[in-house]
């Protein structure tokens, strides 16, 4: 199935990137993480495209949207999901975030309540469970930089997220998502200022399926979340890095078809 550019105009102004592939009404709306793009995604586009409307956005200032020169507040951020969500023209659909997306893609569901939600996937982020993880590498205070120590620094940060051998001109497209916003912009992104029962209430708050998929670090917040929510899906992916849909895209998009099957 052909994977598809597309550009979205925010109410103010802002070009944002998305990459699309499918057609019908059964849509998902893939949200990456912290500064990427929507290339992440791509496997799960060419695999999931032939049975559902596949869509991967490129939040502003990450991929080919345009940067912006004002504040990433969160509120901002959240809007920005709900216009690009209602310019699909989609009846229902499934909302799928990774890492920062999964706090920005809960946000954007405890703002905006989207009638059409049929259900969740989370992956691979803390979701205000349990006991609170590790602070990850680069979320951590450290010297100021300078511009080659920032870029070695990112492109270690990029490669860490793998325990597979990755191709190099995938690594570079990423490189460049990460390398592109200011580091203000970056900093404004891991700035959430929200408690982290904002994200757990979040979820229970929509009566919509929910599946978590995680490395292992997560297993005990799977573990509360399948306590006060029997409904809701666990996988953990024991060998696979933070992005387990890229290490693990086989497993990992079977197992996201299983679910979808029993939402659909």
């Amino acid at each position: 199935m052909e994977i598809r550019d597309g550009y979205f105009r925010t109410s103010d102004g802002i070009r944002l990137h998305y990459r699309q592939a499918g057609s019908g009404p059964k849509t998902l709306v893939f949200i990456p993480g912290w500064l990427m793009p929507a290339e992440i995604f791509d496997t799960q586009l060419a695999q999931l495209s032939g049975q559902y409307r596949v869509v991967a956005l490129s939040p502003r200032s990450q991929g080919g949207s345009d940067l912006y020169a004002g504040r990433h507040s969160p509120e901002l951020r959240a809007r920005d999901i709900d216009e690009f969500v209602a310019s699909l023209d989609a009846p229902d659909f499934v909302l799928v975030g990774w890492s920062l997306g999964v706090m920005e893609g809960l946000d954007y569901v405890h703002r905006y309540h989207p009638g059409g939600l049929r259900a969740m996937v989370l992956i691979d982020n803390s979701i205000g469970e349990a006991t609170p993880p590790a602070v990850a590498a680069h979320k951590r205070a450290s010297k100021p930089m300078t511009s080659s120590m920032r870029i070695q620094h990112l492109k270690d940060f990029v490669r860490g997220m793998f325990r597979t051998v990755q191709a190099p001109a995938f690594l570079e497209r990423i490189d460049r998502s990460v390398q592109r916003p200011p580091v203000e912009v970056g900093q404004e992104l891991l700035a959430k200022p929200y408690p982290r029962e904002y994200y757990k209430n979040s979820i229970y708050q929509e009566n919509v399926p929910v599946w978590y998929a995680i490395t292992p670090r997560f297993k005990e917040q799977g573990s509360a979340l399948l306590t006060h929510l029997p409904s809701a899906r666990m996988t953990v992916y024991p060998t696979a890095g933070h992005a387990l849909f890229v290490d693990a895209a086989t497993q990992f998009d079977a197992d996201l078809l299983r679910f979808l099957e029993a939402v659909y």
